[in-house]
């Protein structure tokens, strides 16, 4: 018997089927590496010349279309259509425009957009009327509570208040009649 030769075909289908019976798990199998370079090995190393494309499309254009096929539509026709398009619209808004039925709704959409404008003007300047506030707000809080007289005048006038509610609420619980205190309690 005759010992067969390798083909790069035989080499190929056999790296590949290494490869599609391989699971995840076994990345560091030396048989998967060794499929891994023969593929490598059997790619083509020559890039494509520089006109392949060109070349390729040339021929395309040229080849016969089978049967049922059309040709594609070139640029310039799409074009043409867009621009009738647009003359189209065009002359239908002029004949809206001068019979006076699409003077109304342009009309509401412009004051639409004019209030819209109007509140949105009003909108950002309260806005920073408010954030104005704040800032004054937020540097006379800082100039008191940074200042040890200022904070602890604060600090009195706050112990008062308390003091001056818990007192009101005693007086006002004990000028009530004993029956009404009591039926406030159940």
């Amino acid at each position: 018997m005759t010992e067969k030769q390798h083909e790069p075909g035989d080499d190929l289908l056999r790296a590949l089927e290494i490869l599609n019976a391989a699971d995840a798990s076994g990345d560091d199998d030396p048989e998967i590496e060794a499929a891994l370079r023969t593929l490598v090995r059997l790619l083509p190393s020559a890039s494509p010349r520089q006109d392949f494309s060109g070349r390729v499309i040339a021929s395309v254009q040229q080849a016969p279309l089978s049967p049922g096929r059309r040709k594609l539509r070139s640029r310039r026709r799409a074009i043409i259509t867009s621009l009738t398009g647009a003359a189209a619209a065009a002359v239908t808004g002029t004949l809206l425009w001068t019979t006076g039925f699409l003077r109304i709704p342009v009309a509401e959409i412009f004051l639409l957009v004019v209030q819209s404008g109007t509140l949105a003007v009003r909108s950002v300047t309260f806005m920073l009327d408010m954030l104005r506030f704040v800032d004054r707000a937020a540097r006379v809080l800082t100039a008191v509570l940074t200042s040890r007289e200022m904070l602890s005048v604060v600090g009195t006038a706050a112990f008062l208040s308390v003091l001056s509610v818990a007192a009101l609420k005693r007086l006002v619980s004990s000028s009530q009649p004993l029956r009404q205190r009591e039926s406030m309690k159940c």
